[in-house]
């Protein structure tokens, strides 16, 4: 298994977003494409799992299982077709999210078209 991982923003990807929210490089920004994502190490990570992989905002995968679910970009869709991408649905975020590099402190609770809908926010604190 990698020592690099990718960080998910469970927070930013939204129920209509086509793809899935990566974190940039050196915790600066957010992204779509792979190949515009920032590579973690784990020992980093593991240091700081209350920041990295706190299950309600973000969660961290080794880069392995993005990159074996990454597909092209939407022609025209963003960034000039920078990619590729991991698609925003059900079958994604359970790979994701058993594959997370640690316990999380909370659950998480993506969005994708067709999640069940969560009438109160999931606290965080």
């Amino acid at each position: 298994m990698s020592d690099m991982l990718y960080v998910i923003s469970v927070h930013h990807t939204m129920r209509d977003h086509l793809y899935i929210t990566i974190w940039r490089p050196d915790d600066r920004g957010y992204c779509w494409a792979l190949s515009r994502a920032g590579k973690y190490p784990r020992d980093r990570v593991m240091q700081h799992l209350g920041y990295y992989n706190s299950g309600c905002s973000n969660v961290a995968v080794p880069c392995e299982v993005l990159d074996a679910i990454a597909v092209p970009p939407l022609k025209g869709h963003h960034d000039n077709d920078a990619g590729p991408c991991v698609e925003n649905n059900r079958a994604n975020w359970k790979l994701i999210l058993a594959n997370v590099i640690a316990p999380t402190q909370y659950q998480s609770r993506p969005e994708f078209k067709g999640a069940r809908r969560i009438k109160e926010a999931a606290e965080c604190s």
